[in-house]
């Protein structure tokens, strides 16, 4: 079976295990704001710089779009599920740092097989900083917004 639709059963399958699907309400609007972002960074990265690139035997858009919809949706809604209770500073930090190290270890997963390449002087700690960003962005876009509110 391909690397991608692999990957998706995979994420998906984590998903159906994990989730606690009765937050759907909450937890869905960041997935989908992760999705958004994602398919906008890929569009900037695919076809005006390219920073990585996918590599498979599939057409670019079909192993983008997996990768948007699949990896992002699922990651950001099990991340959102699991925030502790308490968060502050230390706590935020101590839950985001293995996240940003698994979503590293993706990247280097797909690097390693040959599915994924870096450009353009892109490495590992841009992707890790990125990552730190990206799901600090994720917090808050759930706080801001109180999408808690809407599993009550």
């Amino acid at each position: 079976m391909d690397f991608f639709y692999m990957r998706f059963l995979v994420s998906w399958t984590c998903w159906l295990i994990f989730a606690d699907k009765a937050r759907w309400r909450e937890i869905a609007p960041v997935s989908i704001f992760a999705s958004l972002l994602g398919v906008i960074s890929d569009h900037f990265t695919n076809f005006h710089i390219t920073y990585w690139e996918y590599y498979g035997n599939h057409p670019k858009i079909i192993m983008v779009l997996l990768d948007d919809f699949e990896i992002y949706a699922v990651v950001t809604y099990l991340y959102i599920q699991w925030l502790p209770k308490r968060q502050r500073l230390l706590d935020l930090f101590t839950y985001i740092f293995p996240w940003t190290l698994f979503a590293v270890l993706i990247e280097y997963i797909h690097i390693n097989t040959g599915h994924m390449a870096h450009h353009h002087g892109w490495t590992f700690w841009y992707s890790y900083v990125a990552d730190w960003i990206l799901f600090l962005l994720f917090y808050m876009y759930h706080k801001i917004f109180h999408f808690e509110k809407l599993s009550r």
